[in-house]
């Protein structure tokens, strides 16, 4: 008897310190769900993604209490919580609140800009890039394009060439654009959460276009474009692929990799000046 008790304390122990830490994160501003946004450690590969209706559930069991938890989202200041204070609660709701930023649209006049296309558009069927898409929001996979422009430029449309798109239900994807620091991408710079929802109906000769020309995203210097393939799906996707071109990768918030000697097939459609 004596031996049983022993083992179920040691139980309860376990089952005490083994917390699933779960919640939701909220829009502060109008105290709407987000969803799809990635809970993770900075400089770190762990992580988990809330759903469509925000929640979401985390263990933080074995990760360093003086690490630091994060949530970035686009049009969104940082929510950030060393791992220790995060635990405390549980739940623990994620509030996060809007990033203002006043925005002034610059008038085009045609006759000082032009249209052009940069970045990679590559159609190759062999050199591919295949998200991790059946492990769902347990792995968030996110890949960049480096661009460089020395005349300001307004993005009107992103685009992405598939060389596989076998899903019989649509796949959603999140549109993501930093700044440049080290040479590797560095802090979001977008004004709102930018997400895709693509069938195979919605691509044109295995391209899809996003047109972004409402949201007055002007650029000029260096920048990345990048995209996570986010939620769960039994599809086979994979992006066409580019030798001798700048790609970056990174799960969750761990540190950015620079792809070998590829990029994927991610290019954008500007308005630059003449």
């Amino acid at each position: 008897m004596k031996k049983i008790n022993i083992i179920f304390t040691l139980f309860a122990f376990l089952s005490f310190h083994a917390q699933t830490i779960s919640g939701t994160v909220i829009s502060k501003d109008d105290n709407q769900p987000v969803p799809y946004a990635k809970i993770g450690i900075i400089n770190n590969n762990y992580g988990i993604q809330t759903d469509e209706n925000g929640k979401f559930q985390i263990q933080l069991d074995n990760i360093p209490k003086d690490k630091e938890l994060i949530v970035a989202v686009a049009g969104y200041k940082q929510f950030r919580s060393s791992v220790g204070d995060f635990v405390k609660q549980n739940p623990h709701n994620i509030y996060l609140y809007e990033k203002v930023t006043d925005i002034q649209e610059v008038v085009i006049a045609p006759k000082n800009y032009k249209d052009k296309n940069l970045g990679v558009n590559s159609k190759s069927k062999s050199l591919m890039f295949t998200p991790n898409m059946e492990k769902g929001d347990s792995v968030v996979e996110e890949t960049a394009v480096e661009f460089n422009s020395s005349k300001k430029l307004k993005i009107t449309k992103i685009n992405m060439n598939f060389s596989r798109f076998e899903s019989t239900t649509p796949i959603k994807v999140r549109y993501t654009i930093y700044d440049e620091k080290d040479g590797k991408p560095n802090n979001l710079i977008l004004n709102k959460d930018i997400i895709a929802t693509i069938s195979k109906d919605d691509l044109d000769d295995f391209g899809y276009s996003l047109d972004v020309s409402n949201e007055k995203i002007w650029l000029q210097g260096k920048f990345f474009v990048g995209i996570q393939f986010i939620g769960k799906s039994n599809g086979k996707v994979a992006l066409s692929g580019a030798l001798f071109k700048a790609g970056y990768y990174r799960s969750f918030y761990g540190n950015w990799e620079k792809i070998g000697m590829a990029a994927p097939a991610i290019n954008i459609d500007v308005k630059v000046q003449k």
